[in-house]
């Protein structure tokens, strides 16, 4: 409802004897004594037959007169020559908006009020003592209508100085359904991927499958929000709770990709240890073997060709020290026994050197990832990290740094928050 009151003194009717102190410009269509073109004519507006201040709504993209089924207008004409007239408006005008705190954001509403025709030197414009009243509360869909604030300013255009009146009225984003339909979803989204922490570590598809979905489930729920916003270049609150839920999300991928590896290296330490100690056991028959044909005087230089290369260097190692005590059966303390056995360690190293090579171009990420480690951690302590150690640490760690982040994340916007809860 729009109301404005002026005072013409050219409509006063004070001086004459009548016992109304107000006329209200009303036609009843009932009459019966008018004529239909009487009627019709009567019927026009009457604020065409009167002076007007001519005011008018500056920033309104469109408005319009309810009709129900007549126009929702009425004019009282007061004994003085005051004039109120009041409209029923159905006004459209812009709003500005700002998503960063989305959504937790307030909107405000202008409705702009000049003469059109009028500068000030007809017609001042100023706000009655009570500019605002509202008969009920407003209730809207997605907003609470939290305030409103009046203004008056003068503006100086080429033909004149002209009186602007100006009302914000100021909404509150309804938020709770955005907690139940983004907040509480995309968290536990965030928690159920953490259920892949008590898988067994050789569950490599199953977790898999559980980090990828929680990952698709997130970003179709954050798709499906923006979906109904306007696109702005700048973060908003939701986004900065979608980004680090996507972050949470892969950084489970991440740990389980660093667990199948370290998993990888146990399995490959065992079967080296396995190994290893198969050779060992080799190296002591094929020793105990030699010790007793040396005994016997003969077979040397059968039994070389079946000794392995770790005891071939072994040999090798105690003729170049002189001290050929148990491997007198193999070599001789003479100069070309040396020099063979000199050859035959540098072939097996060039050989050891060969395969290294291989397996660092077959595995050169993990294998420089490995001597990486080995630098900061050296080996000779006691520094080994196993998977199921890294699903235990990420079992508390995830949980925690997500409660920090929503301790952080709520305490900033609820601080930020310039509205009322």
């Amino acid at each position: 409802m729009y109301s404005e009151i002026w005072q013409d003194p050219r409509l006063s009717f004070k001086h004459l004897n009548v016992c109304a102190t107000n006329i209200t410009l009303k036609v009843r269509e009932s009459a019966l004594y008018r004529t239909p073109l009487e009627s019709a004519m009567e019927r026009s507006d009457f604020r065409k037959k009167i002076w007007t201040p001519d005011t008018c709504i500056i920033n309104s993209k469109s408005s319009s007169i309810h009709s129900s089924p007549s126009e929702n207008t009425f004019v009282i004409l007061y004994e003085n020559g005051l004039v109120w007239s009041n409209f029923r408006l159905n006004v459209k005008t812009p709003c500005s908006v700002n998503l960063k705190m989305f959504p937790f954001d307030s909107l405000s509403c202008e409705i702009v009020l000049e003469s059109y025709s009028f500068n000030t030197d007809e017609v001042r414009l100023m706000w009655h003592d009570v500019p605002i009243t509202m008969m009920e509360k407003v209730e809207l869909p997605d907003f609470d209508l939290i305030g409103w604030s009046t203004d008056h300013q003068r503006l100086e255009y080429p033909n004149g100085i002209w009186d602007r009146a100006k009302v914000k009225f100021t909404f509150a984003r309804r938020y709770g359904f955005y907690l139940f339909q983004s907040y509480f979803p995309t968290s536990l989204t965030v928690i159920s991927s953490w259920v892949g922490f008590f898988f067994d570590v050789r569950s490599v598809s199953a977790r898999i499958t559980l980090g990828v979905s929680s990952l698709l489930a997130l970003t179709f729920q954050f798709g499906n929000v923006l979906r109904h916003l306007p696109r702005v270049s700048y973060i908003k609150c939701l986004d900065v709770w979608m980004i680090f839920s996507v972050i949470f999300i892969f950084c489970t991928l991440v740990e389980l990709a660093i667990v199948c590896q370290l998993n990888r290296w146990e399995r490959e330490r065992q079967i080296g240890s396995k190994v290893l100690g198969h050779w060992l056991n080799q190296i002591r028959k094929t020793r105990k073997k030699e010790t007793k044909g040396g005994d016997e005087g003969g077979g040397g230089g059968a039994l070389r060709k079946r000794i392995p290369i770790l005891a071939q260097l072994k040999a090798a190692a105690d003729a170049n020290s002189g001290t050929g005590t148990t491997t007198t059966a193999i070599t001789s303390p003479n100069s070309n026994s040396i020099q063979d056995n000199n050859k035959l360690v540098a072939n097996n190293f060039t050989s050891i050197e060969h395969e290294t090579y291989a397996y660092e171009k077959k595995n050169g990420f993990a294998h420089r990832l490995q001597r990486f480690v080995y630098a900061i951690c050296p080996p000779d302590r006691d520094w080994t990290i196993t998977s199921v150690q890294v699903d235990r640490c990420s079992m508390i760690m995830f949980p925690l740094s997500f409660l920090i982040f929503n301790v952080v994340y709520w305490s900033i916007y609820f601080m930020k928050m310039d509205r009322p809860m």
